[in-house]
């Protein structure tokens, strides 16, 4: 197996069964590189740029990506149907645009004010913590989605207060025993969303489409916000009547 630099693989096309270990590219740029079934453990990508870039099977291990800016970056590989898996990264500030991110599997990871646009995380998994603990005081940051699909993605048992899903395809996402207090989901379609045991106070679901919600799997709904055009759905489901 080689071993070579993160420094000397941004300036080939194609890395494969490398393990970069200890190595960090903060401020860096990677533009149109592939990796295949590459190793990643304990690197730094802070504030770096990657772009049009390939990950193949890779697994990034205690890695930080603090402030990094990806664009149109794939982490899926079509020929074997597999994402990435990142265990134990940090991802706070992130910012992804056009991104493949399905079937990927995120393992105990930090989210804080993680901001994903126009990509597409398929069949994913984010075990991510968005939130910021400081001694005993909880800063509220959460996830930032817009336009992005993420069918079939799992964000069960997430604590995911003061996230924004806008504009997002969430078909058979899973939502189950999630916080989702002042979650904004304005203009999503959230058909066949699981939300079995889900906390949705004061989450925002105005514009959305939500024609085959389960609202009885929901904890909480107080004070919900709704459009007019889903008044007569929430009638029908708290049972009132109204007298023309």
């Amino acid at each position: 197996m080689s071993e070579i630099s993160l420094e000397e693989a941004a300036t080939r096309r194609t890395v494969s069964n490398n393990i970069f270990r200890d190595d960090f590219m903060e401020d860096f740029s990677i533009f149109e590189t592939e990796f295949v079934q590459c190793t990643f453990v304990n690197c730094g990508f802070d504030s770096a740029r990657i772009g049009l870039s390939k990950f193949r099977n890779c697994r990034f291990t205690d890695c930080s990506f603090r402030d990094v800016h990806m664009m149109s970056c794939d982490f899926y590989d079509e020929s074997t149907e597999k994402g990435c898996v990142w265990n134990r990264c940090d991802l706070s500030d992130a910012k992804f645009e056009k991104c493949d991110f399905s079937r990927n599997e995120l393992i105990a990871c930090k989210g804080f004010m993680l901001n994903l646009s126009e990509c597409k995380a398929i069949g994913a998994s984010f075990g991510l913590d968005v939130q910021r603990q400081v001694s005993n005081r909880l800063t509220i940051g959460g996830i930032s989605c817009h336009r992005s699909n993420l069918t079939e993605t799992n964000f069960s048992q997430l604590n995911l207060e003061g996230s924004t899903f806008d504009c997002c395809n969430l078909g058979n996402a899973d939502f189950s025993k999630c916080n989702l207090t002042g979650v904004n989901f304005v203009g999503s379609n959230m058909g066949n969303l699981r939300l079995f045991g889900a906390d949705m106070t004061r989450a925002k679901v105005a514009h959305a489409d939500i024609d085959e919600l389960a609202l009885e799997d929901v904890l909480s709904l107080e004070d919900i916000l709704v459009s007019q055009d889903q008044h007569e759905l929430f009638l029908r489901f708290f049972r009132i009547r109204t007298d023309n």
